[in-house]
Order: structure tokens, then C-alpha cells, then sequence
């Protein structure tokens, strides 16, 4: 399997501009590269309250709260910028009521414990930033309810595309992503039993259900 390789610059997206282009960006490719997450959250257990990590600028955070319609989201994002749009973007989407976004990482335990249980805990494209994905999908899990969920969504290292220089910020990110056979055995270290994983080309989904 080809080496990891982390993100060499910041771990975050940053500055007003490359935020707000970043929007405009999810805005119009997001339906084509949300399609496949989105088709696996229909089948999931739902409502209630959502915890999402890495949320950016807020469009993801919109069509979730339009399509399942939770009673609150609240979406833990590690960049002030991102932060900034997405409160913007969500404020002109009519939903403030029921979003509300928190600077940290995933990694925080104290803080994802303040912020209490949720009913489904997602993510997308985030979690090969994490410093830590052991304690952090840790975190994660201990916050779900019972009967709670837990999905995580990136890309998989590995095949042609590790090698092949696509889009720079997607090249990177398949370099710096982990493996299904990494992730099977962090959760096997943290003994959690009940788990799907799946690899659909350049993605991975990894689903667990909190008995």
C-alpha cells in the first residue's frame, strides 16, 4: 500500500476570498461529489440531533438540514474563516434557528464532551486532516445516543489517482487520506464491533451504529 502522505501546508483553508471561492465551488460541482455520500445518509437512521465535523463553508450543512429536516446541527469546523461564511450562508438560507457552528478539533475531548449526545455524527472529506483519527473517531463515538450513528466519508488512498496528478487539492488529499484496511483496525484498537466499510473508487464510507 503507498505511504501516507499528510498535507504539507495548512491543515485548514483560509482568508475571506479562498473561503468564499470555495463556496462557490461546493455550490456548483457538491450535487456530483455529495451524490454518493448523500445516497448512503437516506438509508441511515435519522433525526434528532446532528453533529457535523469539518462543515466549511456551510453548503453541505444546508442540503442536510433541507433533506432530513434534524432538529439542530451544530458543525465543529477548525477554521475562523470557514466559520464566518458558513454562518453568513446559513443566515441567507432562513436556517440560524437551528444551525449553529463551534471553532475546535476533533481531537478536543473536553469540548466534544460540552457539547453533549447526538443522534448522528457525520463527516466529509475531513478526516485525513485529523491529527489523531484514533482519538477522534474515539470522541465521536462516545458522543452518539444510543442507537446512534456515526459516518465518515473520504477519500481512499491507493489506485492509479495516488500516483496521478488530478486536481492538486484532490491529489493531496487521496495522499494524505487513510486506508479501509487503517481505519478497520483503529476501530478494532477502540473494540468497537459494529461497523460498514466500503470502498467505491475514490472514496471510502465507514458507518457505525452505537448498539
Amino acid at each position: 500500500m503507498p505511504k501516507r502522505i499528510p498535507h504539507s501546508d495548512n491543515k485548514v483553508i483560509s482568508g475571506e476570498k479562498t473561503t468564499r471561492n470555495y463556496l462557490e465551488m461546493q455550490k456548483k460541482f457538491g450535487k456530483f461529489y455529495f451524490k454518493d455520500f448523500l445516497a448512503k445518509f437516506d438509508k441511515l437512521s435519522k433525526g434528532g440531533r446532528f453533529l457535523e465535523i469539518g462543515p466549511g463553508p456551510g453548503y453541505q450543512t444546508a442540503v442536510i438540514a433541507e433533506r432530513y429536516k434534524p432538529d439542530e446541527i451544530t458543525g465543529l469546523e477548525y477554521s475562523t474563516d470557514m466559520i464566518n461564511v458558513a454562518e453568513e450562508y446559513i443566515l441567507k438560507k432562513g436556517m440560524y434557528n437551528k444551525v449553529k457552528f463551534i471553532n475546535g478539533a476533533v481531537e478536543n475531548t473536553q469540548l466534544i464532551k460540552r457539547l453533549g449526545k447526538f443522534d448522528v455524527v457525520y463527516s466529509t472529506f475531513s478526516l485525513h486532516h485529523w491529527t489523531d483519527p484514533l482519538l477522534g473517531i474515539q470522541n465521536l463515538f462516545n458522543c452518539l445516543n444510543e442507537k446512534g450513528v456515526l459516518y465518515l466519508y473520504d477519500f481512499h488512498r491507493g489506485g492509479i489517482f495516488y500516483y496521478l496528478k488530478i486536481k492538486r487539492g484532490v491529489w493531496e488529499s487521496i495522499r494524505a487520506s487513510y486506508t479501509i484496511e487503517e481505519i478497520e483496525n483503529i476501530l478494532k484498537k477502540l473494540n468497537i464491533q459494529s461497523y460498514e466499510l466500503e470502498r467505491k473508487g475514490l472514496y471510502k464510507s465507514c458507518i457505525v451504529k452505537r448498539s
